[in-house]
């Protein structure tokens, strides 16, 4: 699609709405740093198909570029995946010496709790005298309420934007162009079915590993809560003492604990979180309530067996750069 007009103008100039990073971890919901013993064999179940939708290219061309005064601009709003998105521009750059160029979320305030969606990006900025000299920069994102924007903010130097004879300004004019597409991973499910739930006595226990996207994975569960009247559940990267320094793994999943009796009142949560060392666990302390779980009427326990399911999704994984340490958040 193409647009040409005046770009849109944000009202809130000065308001710093992008996170200017190229890099961050995700966020996700809460560690835990004990260890557990493992029960009973997994089952894993074939993965849906990956979102294969083409990529759709999006140009917007600014007229008077040299004259905008505005810090940063808006393009308008254009559709990929079933959500909004924009380009977002600072044409004097995002506190920096070079050309700012970022995706956006055009509609993120409107949109529900836990979204996000991952997308491979493009962002160029057309030489329009000679095409051999375009300036493209790629990237992957997920894209959720804490990171609603993504790119470069040194994209390229105000100098060779400027610069009449480089031909990025043709008669004043501007064109960027962003290559959207959704490349959400294929999801596995694990399946485990824990017998005489009832009469377990161990603190903790731990699944089988079983493998998603390459990584070894198990689910950790507390059968009486970890310190809490709530049953307590996981996922772990199970071969996190072996791995080299520095790895990291980051992942979408939802853990949920199936209702044999109605199907629908089945418990699932979502998130996503990046594992490493000092946080290769990640889950619920407050999955839900241990009355509801052991009450022989609601469901979850049927001839005192439980079954956890844990839909997995590997989004990226690094076995070479370390990242920060963060602060978990629960949910």
């Amino acid at each position: 699609m193409t647009l040409t007009t005046p770009p849109p103008i944000d009202p809130e100039e000065e308001e710093m709405l992008v996170l200017h990073s190229e890099f961050v971890a995700a966020e996700g919901s809460e560690p835990v740093e004990e260890t557990a013993n493992s029960v009973d064999a997994p089952k894993v179940d074939d993965p849906p198909k990956v979102d294969d939708r083409p990529s759709e290219r999006f140009t917007w061309t600014i007229e008077n570029f040299s004259k905008l005064t505005r810090k940063k601009v808006y393009s308008d709003v254009f559709l990929v995946g079933g959500y909004k998105w924009r380009v977002l521009i600072f044409p004097k750059g995002n506190n920096s010496d070079h050309l700012s160029v970022y995706l956006d979320v055009a509609d993120f305030a409107t949109l529900p709790y836990g979204w996000s969606k991952n997308i491979q990006l493009s962002l160029a900025v057309v030489n329009q005298v000679n095409s051999d000299f375009t300036i493209r920069k790629d990237t992957q994102h997920r894209f959720n309420a804490r990171t609603k924007d993504w790119g470069f903010t040194s994209f390229m130097p105000l100098s060779d934007l400027y610069d009449p004879s480089k031909g990025y300004l043709l008669n004043d004019t501007f064109m960027v162009e962003a290559d959207v597409a959704v490349v959400d991973p294929p999801t596995t499910r694990f399946t485990w079915t824990i017998e005489n739930f009832s009469r377990l006595t161990d603190k903790m226990l731990w699944s089988d590993v079983f493998f998603v996207g390459g990584c070894k994975w198990r689910v950790l569960i507390y059968p009486k809560g970890n310190n809490t009247d709530h049953l307590s559940l996981y996922l772990d990267a199970a071969d996190s003492i072996t791995l080299p320094d520095g790895w990291n793994r980051h992942a979408q999943f939802s853990l949920a604990m199936v209702n044999q009796i109605h199907s629908e009142s089945t418990i699932r949560k979502d998130t996503e979180h990046r594992f490493y060392a000092h946080e290769s666990d990640w889950g619920f302390t407050s999955f839900m309530p241990l009355s509801d779980l052991y009450d022989p009427g609601k469901g979850y326990l049927l001839n005192d067996t439980c079954i956890v399911e844990a839909d997995v999704a590997v989004l990226e994984v690094d076995v070479k750069d370390s990242i920060p340490n963060l602060d978990g958040l629960s949910i």
